[in-house]
């Protein structure tokens, strides 16, 4: 196991702490950063996260995107690392006292955090002088409800970025408020064209990625043998996952693909085909006609079925409360029936009348006002 070793930081006292575990957290990250050291350039902000951050130019300390993992099976194998990065962090904080800590989504791991930091006394709650905040509400209305009151217990505000999740905390007293989705802060990497490629999203997990690029590539063989020949591209997040991807893609010559970076350049697409996530958010946001496949461990699936109370995966369609992007999920994902759904995304108006009525719904359930976002947010935090 790697060593857990933090970079030295340039500041004898930090402001602001940022904590985000996984690839779409990281990215939220530094956008509010960047635009938070534009505004208040005299704070000293550090992070924990990964590339994005990094890239802000703040003091990065670790790269724990790395080690994302997803599901009750693939964490199971991962306790003892984390177990020694919760340590490793609280001893920092302990040491440093930033007078924020933002953690970023990932509650599996930030919410321990928080709670070992009250156990020590160092958060605000606890009587110390940090305060604890949380950007990206757990998803307590799919799943684990009863989570609200730890939440409240040991955080001192929580900001949302999707309009209904302030009514879930109705029941205590904890500071809540909508910040509007980071999405909408900067251009869309992608766009509709009718005449541009199929896009391929399989994630930003190597786990699921291994499970879900093998069911998109084989139902693009399913395209080909229906007569539908398209320009193909895969986006994906860093170069741990390409190297997946093209391992998967040598078992597939017969299909030509170009695979392009997420963010280096905006993608214009046809359709999409894509696993649940930030890149689908942005293709329903583009009004990009889309089918959604997912698939895990037969573990991981199961105990989700038990446990997870809504009746969609991708957050368009809940956000809308209807299936918007068609999904196909664990034993439903079949390259066959895929393929169906996929090529009438490509053939229909009406479905592509229908996807881009959406991403303009979806716009506004999405936007706030500049002096309600989460710069504002974390401004007035560190005041």
């Amino acid at each position: 196991m790697q060593k857990i070793a933090f970079n030295e930081i340039k500041a004898e006292y930090p402001d602001l702490l940022v904590i985000a575990g996984e690839y779409s957290g990281d990215e939220h990250g530094a956008t509010f950063v960047r635009k938070l050291k534009v505004q208040c350039p005299r704070y000293n902000i550090c992070a924990i996260g990964g590339d994005n951050l990094e890239g802000t130019g703040i003091d990065f300390l670790f790269n724990l995107v790395e080690f994302s993992v997803v599901g009750m099976a693939e964490v199971l194998r991962s306790i003892q690392f984390f177990s020694k990065f919760l340590k490793k962090t609280c001893d920092w904080i302990e040491k440093y006292r930033p007078k924020v800590v933002c953690f970023i989504d990932f509650p599996g791991l930030n919410l321990r955090i928080a709670k070992e930091l009250f156990r020590r006394g160092i958060s605000c709650k606890a009587g110390g002088n940090v305060k604890l905040y949380h950007y990206i509400s757990p998803q307590i209305w799919a799943w684990k409800a009863k989570r609200r009151f730890f939440i409240a217990k040991y955080i001192d505000a929580l900001g949302t970025i999707f309009p209904f999740e302030k009514a879930c905390y109705h029941d205590t007293d904890l500071d809540v408020q909508f910040l509007g989705h980071p999405l909408l802060d900067s251009p869309l990497p992608v766009r509709h064209s009718s005449h541009g490629p199929i896009l391929l999203l399989p994630g930003s997990r190597k786990i699921a990625v291994k499970k879900i690029f093998p069911i998109m590539l084989n139902t693009v063989n399913q395209l080909k043998k229906i007569g539908e020949i398209c320009e193909l591209v895969v986006l994906y997040p860093d170069e741990d996952i390409l190297e997946v991807l093209q391992n998967i893609y040598k078992k597939y010559k017969n299909i030509s693909l170009s695979f392009v970076r997420s963010g280096s350049c905006t993608i214009s697409a046809r359709a999409a085909l894509m696993s649940s996530g930030t890149m689908a958010l942005n293709c329903a946001l583009a009004g990009i006609p889309s089918v959604v496949v997912y698939k895990a461990s037969t573990l991981t699936y199961g105990l989700a079925k038990l446990l997870v109370k809504v009746k969609f995966l991708h957050i368009a369609n809940i956000l809308l409360n209807r299936e918007s992007a068609r999904e196909f999920l664990q034993f439903s994902a079949k390259p066959k029936l895929i393929c169906h759904a996929l090529r009438d995304c490509l053939n229909d108006p009406e479905v592509l009348s229908q996807a881009q009525k959406d991403g303009e719904e979806l716009r506004r359930l999405l936007s706030v006002e500049s002096q309600n976002d989460v710069v504002s947010w974390i401004r007035d935090a560190l005041v």
